[in-house]
């Protein structure tokens, strides 16, 4: 009874040392199931939530990227019908332009014109900006200056939503459509017609023609601006969306940490006690117990 009590203590105590060995090893409490089944679930779970808000970050910060490409495109656009705006100004306020300067002032807005198109068709990787769901049609084909809007794709005019969290969708993107072939409050022509009207009433001098198309750029530009503003809200909430969920992925990782990860300095102290315990274990085994048994065990 003395012997197997003896050698069941000494199995005992030598299957601990062996653990702290492999925590220290490894810097886990965590190496196998059985050794905590429900932390072992517990870590699984936590796996399994920060694979997800790893999926969502991705998401945000490809929406993220879109939407401030976006902004950064429309505020390109505003900047151009700005110029186009103090060209029309110009050839009111030009009562006796010369048919060069009406010819030269049209070609300036023609330009400008032709510039707006080239922000329109702006492209992430190999996907038109503003295009809606039809993003590998230019935009300026059939929304931009001297385009065809007969020819508008499907999905040209419907948004696209990036999942930032579990039931929470953000619109990334603005269309063409929404821009150009939307007629704004207190405009009688949408953007595209009215940049198509500019051009050729500056090239005429038709100063009546020209008052009208000052009034409803007006009225279209402040609606691109708008949509700019509301792009820099999406940004807002696409920012805040990210950092939301760099503070969740902090927590989680914490938390991991707490069910996994080994107290090294608590491991190493238990490993010495437990080592300073078997050999004096042998030691006293080696007193009591027969030396024909002890003689066989290792004593350190």
């Amino acid at each position: 009874m003395m012997t197997q009590q003896f050698l069941y203590n000494l199995t005992q105590d030598a299957q601990r040392m062996q653990t702290a060995q492999v925590q220290m090893s490894t810097g886990k409490v965590l190496n196998q199931p059985s050794d905590n089944p429900l932390a072992v679930s517990q870590d699984m779970a936590i796996n399994a939530t920060l694979s997800q808000i790893n999926s969502y970050q991705a998401s945000t910060t490809a929406g993220l990227t879109w939407l401030q490409n976006s902004s950064s495109a429309v505020q390109s656009m505003v900047t151009q019908l700005q110029g186009i705006q103090g060209l029309v100004i110009q050839g009111l306020n030009g009562t006796a332009n010369s048919p060069s300067g009406n010819a030269a002032l049209s070609q300036t807005a023609k330009q400008l014109a032709q510039s707006v198109n080239q922000a329109l068709d702006s492209q992430q990787g190999n996907r038109y900006l503003f295009g809606g769901t039809a993003t590998a049609t230019p935009p300026s084909s059939y929304a931009g200056y001297a385009g065809t809007p007969a020819s508008t794709p499907a999905g040209a005019s419907q948004s696209i939503a990036y999942t930032v969290a579990t039931g929470v969708q953000i619109n990334v993107n603005t269309t063409a459509s929404a821009m150009f072939l939307s007629t704004a409050a207190g405009a009688s022509s949408n953007l595209q017609g009215t940049l198509q009207s500019i051009v050729t009433d500056l090239a005429s001098g038709n100063h009546a023609a020209l008052s009208q198309d000052l009034t409803n750029l007006n009225a279209n530009l402040n609606q691109v601006v708008n949509i700019n503003a509301d792009l820099g809200t999406h940004v807002q909430r696409m920012t805040a969306a990210q950092n939301l969920m760099k503070q969740y992925a902090q927590r989680m990782t914490t938390q991991k940490g707490v069910i996994v990860d080994a107290n090294m300095a608590q491991v190493i102290t238990q490993f010495n006690t437990d080592q300073t315990v078997f050999q004096a274990a042998l030691k006293m085994g080696a007193g009591i117990l027969l030396p024909s048994l002890v003689s066989y065990l290792p004593n350190g």
